[in-house]
This record gives structure tokens, sequence and C-alpha cells, in this order.
């Protein structure tokens, strides 16, 4: 799988700080592509430039008013650049960029003090001491400061250089091989039609690829593909792309959606997390509180359900449920913000642990437990705890890929090692895997053994328990499937006409049992091949309808006669010599009608029918259109 190449680099900072000036002064291009922009000199929406082939920046707004596209840029980057005017120094928004980048979980960037040629050296030290103290205990504690000035050019050329150096230390972001890309904007060229345009977070894509527009679960197609503002064949992860699709308008795709590989990921209005309170918000968060949740390019009203406790006091942290009031679309361990509704201020922010969760009570014990470990960055443990959690009926790949977070070349690799250590079991095939706790394994086995053995108990006479009944010892049919598969290996039990018994089991008959069965196969055989109902056998026999049918099932159980169909016995001897004329006539004219079988046996239509339809059934004959053929060399 290819590493990462590209990298993406976010600046963030208060307005009218220069930041768009200083990327037109790194690369050339002016990011405030808007003419509103442009006219009123602030950047109110997602600017982008490219450093150089490999690397690209988004110049994001500054202004209060804008802080939800600032959230939508900075989503998707590498490391930030955080711009500091000298004349004005911190001011309210760089305290809640900062708050947010701390909170999206970037790890990398340096801090840029724009306009240096406004100040005296006297005060750029005093700027340089504030920033020390705000950024003291966060990620861009002991990162470069570089003062600069746009306007005369000082700096840019070591700001350029302290970029290029500091990208060549990133570690690559993990690639997950499915393609994965939140939209940022959506507009519409005159002879192409739509284009979106976003940051590829995962796999590669290429002309004619089919992608799922989520969370709306629409399939679209790719025409074309720019990057660096060229037609290319391929973009990757890490790279800005500009993707033109066929068949969908501009108006159906808004920043927030995502565009992902077909058929893998699932969206949800429910979300577990593990959620951050900033030390700076004023007053702790409540349960139930409504809020605005940032996750990707998305903003989406929720609620913030509080699991662990009352209410999350600023900087304190708990575990949570996020249900929106509009469906949204994530990978484990993604970053989001939340806002208050109302006044508008960050709050807080976290990671995503579980994508489609159930709704949980509160409090529950063993729900927390689950959610501390898929905090953890233990994959194991996080296998082991999804394993677990849907223990009944069992993960493929997929699911297992998509709530893990771990690619599919690395999650094979853990559970070869699981499988191998006997903690899960594979009930499905090699192609289509089905992987199963081994301890489910193990106790759904006892229980189909149990009821088994139960069921001899109280219906000693019956040959076996119907398999359709047996099942609901089980939710998964791949599992209870593999369970009687290995029961039958181990020779502990048998299945004939799909009832089950334990190979232990005997079937014994007390004397006045013993009598009547003689009589019933007295009269069985003397019809041959027009058996009367059991019904009819207890009229005859003198006994009462039930006992007769359970001495039936004995009779069954002991392979002396045979069910072809509700209420239709054969003797073992009368199917077996039904079996050997059918084989005989078909051998000798290549096939038979029901008529022809009827005449053969000396019986009525409803006799031959039930016959062949039991025949074919256990795959001796075959039916094309009105007559019956072998299905198997005899």
């Amino acid at each position: 799988m290819d590493t990462q190449k590209y990298f993406i680099i976010g600046t963030a900072g208060h307005i009218d700080h220069g930041k768009s000036a200083m990327v037109k002064a790194l690369t050339g291009t002016d990011p405030d592509r808007l003419s509103e922009e442009q006219e009123r000199g602030m950047t109110i929406d997602l600017g982008f430039a490219f450093l150089n082939e490999q690397i690209a920046i988004i110049d994001v707004p500054g202004h209060e008013r804008f802080i939800k596209n600032m959230v939508a840029g900075v989503s998707t980057i590498d490391m930030v650049m955080m711009v500091i005017a000298a004349d004005d120094g911190v001011m309210p928004q760089t305290r809640e960029h900062l708050d947010i980048l701390n909170v999206l979980n970037v790890k990398q960037g340096i801090i840029v003090i724009s306009k240096a040629d406004l100040v005296d050296d006297e005060w750029l030290e005093i700027v340089k001491e504030d920033i020390s103290s705000l950024v003291q205990g966060t990620f861009l504690q002991d990162k470069p400061i570089l003062p600069i000035s746009s306007v005369k050019g000082t700096g840019i050329k070591e700001l350029k250089q302290l970029l290029l150096d500091t990208v060549a230390t990133l570690p690559p972001r993990k690639n997950r091989g499915v393609f994965w890309m939140p939209v940022d904007r959506s507009f519409s060229i005159k002879g192409f039609g739509t284009v979106v345009t976003g940051s590829v977070l995962s796999g590669s894509l290429q002309p004619g690829n089919v992608l799922d527009l989520l969370p709306e679960q629409k399939q679209v197609k790719v025409r074309g593909i720019q990057t660096h503002g060229k037609s290319t064949e391929t973009i990757r992860l890490g790279e800005r792309a500009a993707i033109n699709l066929t068949n969908i308008s501009k108006e159906e795709i808004i920043r927030g959606d995502v565009l992902a590989s077909p058929e893998y990921f699932t969206p949800s209005n429910i979300f577990d997390a593990k959620l951050d309170v900033l030390k700076s918000a004023k007053k702790p968060l409540k349960n139930r509180s409504r809020v605005r949740v940032h996750i990707g390019t998305r903003e989406v009203i929720g609620r913030i359900r509080i699991l662990d406790r009352d209410l999350i006091a600023p900087g304190e942290n708990g575990y949570v449920q996020l249900k929106l009031e509009q469906t949204a679309v994530a990978i484990r361990r993604d970053p989001f913000v939340i806002r208050q509704y109302s006044p508008v201020v960050t709050i807080g922010g976290g990671i995503i642990l579980d994508t489609n969760p159930k709704h949980h009570k509160r409090f529950d014990h063993a729900i927390l437990k689950k959610l501390q470990t898929l905090e953890t960055e233990n994959p194991l443990e996080t296998l082991n705890i999804l394993l677990m959690s849907n223990a009944e009926l069992g993960m493929n790949l997929n699911d297992l890929e998509k709530q893990s977070g771990i690619e599919q070349e690395t999650l094979n690799e853990y559970l070869e090692q699981m499988l191998n250590q006997e903690q899960i079991v594979n009930c499905g095939s090699s192609k289509k895997p089905q992987y199963f706790p081994a301890t489910q394994l193990g106790q759904t086995r006892e229980n189909i053994l149990n009821l088994l053995q139960q069921f001899h108990e109280s219906e000693p006479l019956k040959p076996g328990m119907n398999k359709a009944e047996l099942k609901k010892a089980t939710r998964s049919a791949i599992l209870f499937e593999f369970i009687l598969e290995s029961l039958i290996d181990k020779e502990l039990i048998t299945i004939t006409s799909n009832r089950v018994k334990l190979s232990s089991h005997q079937i014994k008959l007390n004397e006045k049992q013993e009598k009547i069965s003689n009589q019933i196969l007295e009269i069985l055989t003397k019809s041959r091949y027009s058996p009367p109902g059991i019904e009819e056998l207890a009229k005859v026999i003198g006994s009462p309808v039930q006992e007769t049918e359970n001495i039936i099932y004995a009779l069954e159980g002991l392979n002396k006669v045979v069910r072809v169909e509700d209420n239709v016995y054969f003797t073992t001897t009368a199917l077996k010599a039904a079996r050997e004329k059918l084989i005989n006539f078909i051998k000798q004219n290549k096939e038979i009608t029901v008529s022809q079988y009827r005449d053969e046996l000396d019986t009525s239509r409803k006799y031959a029918m039930a016959l062949l339809l039991y025949f074919d059934n256990i795959g001796l004959t075959v039916r094309v259109e009105d007559v019956r053929i072998l299905d198997q060399v005899i």
C-alpha cells in the first residue's frame, strides 16, 4: 500500500492577522478566491494554494462568524501555521483557533508572527512572551516561532524552508486503503458539470471509479480529476483534489458530504465518543445540551448524552453519545468539535469511538468498559471488545475494519494472530469470513447439546429435535451450521430428515409400545405404496392418536419407517424398493412422469407425487418441466 507522499498545511489565527497575505507571499497564489473576499480584504471561506507539487496550503477564515468554515479546513490538515500579528498580539480568535486545533488532535505546527515590520524589537519580544504563555501545555509548546513581513518579504524564504523541513519529519497519515474524502466545496463549471473539492484522507481514485456520496447514500461516477490545477489519472492520500462528477447537480452536494468507496460506510445519527470540555469553557456541559457538532467538514445540530456522569466541568472529559438531528458519517478515532448552540462558541471536542452504536443506557458499566477499551490504541484489545460486543452475530471483515479503524492489511495480520491463539474462530469461509469469539462458540455449542439432551428426556421416542427449532439456540445461521458440522465430525450428533439427535441417545420401547409398533409395521408393510395416515392407523389399531404418533416417531428414529411428507410414512423396505423402481425406469426410459411412476408403483397420484418430491429433496432426481431425470450417476 502506498505511503503518504502529499501533505496539507493549514493556517489559523485571528481575523486580519495576515494569513492570506502570507500564503500569497509563500506560493504566489492569492487564496482569497471569492470577489467578496478580495473586495473586503477578509477571508470568509476556505482558500487553497500549493507550496510545491507535494504540499498544499489551506487558508482558513479568522472571523468568529466563519469559525465553522475554519473547522472544516483544519479537520483535514497534517500541520498548522498559527499566525499572530505583531501589532495586535494574541486575540480572541487566536485562542479559539488554538482550542479547536487541540481538540481536533493536530500534532504538528509552527508559529508565525506576521507584520513584524510594524513593531520594534522590544515589542516583538513581548509578543513572543505572550505567545509562549498562550501555547504552554499545547502541541505548539516549544515549536518554532518565526517573525515575517509579507509586504517586505522578510522571513518568507526562511518560513518556506522551515515548512519543508517540518513536513519532512511528519509521520504519514494512516491509509485505510478505501477512498475517503470530505467535501469542502461544490460548484459547477460550464461544459463539465459538477465539481467538488476536498482533501484525500485515505485511498486513491481514478477517472471512471464509482463512489458513494454520504450520508445521502447516492452513487456517483468520476468523470475527471485535477490536482494542483492539472488533470491527472490518479489522486492519492494527502492530495488536494478537484473531482468532476456525472449525473449529479452541485446543489445535491454540500460541504460536509463525504465521497467514499462504495458500499463500505454506513451513515448514522448516533456516535459514541470521548469528549473533552475546554478549560476555557465558561460553564459545565450538562446532559442533553443542544450543540453544534463538527465532524470532518460537516456541521450538524445535536444533543450530548453524557454516559458516565451528570455534567462535564471545564477541563474534564467523559464518555458521551452524540445524538444528531441529521445523519453524518465518520471513521473511528475521527476528531470532532462541539460548539455551543447559542451563543456560538467552541466548548470542546474529542474522538469518535463507535460509528454506529445502539442507544445506550446511562451509567451502564459494560458500555463504559467497552468505550474505555475502544479509546485505547491497542488494536488487539479493540478487536476483542468489538467481537465480544457482537458475539452472537459475529463480524465480517468490512464491519471490523469500519468499527476498529484498522486498515485491512494490518487487520488481517491481527486476526490471523487471534486465530492462531484460538481467541476467535472463523465460522464463514476463507473468501467470506465471519469471526466469532471462541467463548461464544463454546457457549453456543453447550447450549445446543443441552437443548438436545432436554429434548430427548422430554420426548424419548422422537427421532430428534426439529432443526429449525434447535436453531433458536443462536441468532446466527452461520454459527449454527458451523457448530452442527463440528458436532457431526466429532460423532456427537446425527441429522436425519432435518431432525437432530445426540448420537448417544437410544430409543427404547416398553412392552406395550413394542406391540403397537409391530402392528403399525404390519399395516404399513401390507399397504406398501399406499400407506394410511396417523389418524387412520390409530383407528385401526385402537390406540390414541398421540400415542400412535409417538410410536411412529420412534420407528422413524429406529430407521424402520421414513417420513417422506407430513403424515405420509413408508417402511424403510418399501422406500428402498420404490427408489430402485424409479432408478430402473429412468435408466431404461431416460425420464419419468408422475403418472408413469404412479402406474409403476400401482398407487395413487398423491403417493407417487410425495415420493418424487422426497427423491427430489434428497438429490436423487431433478424435475425438468413435467418429468424427472436422475440428478446423479447411479
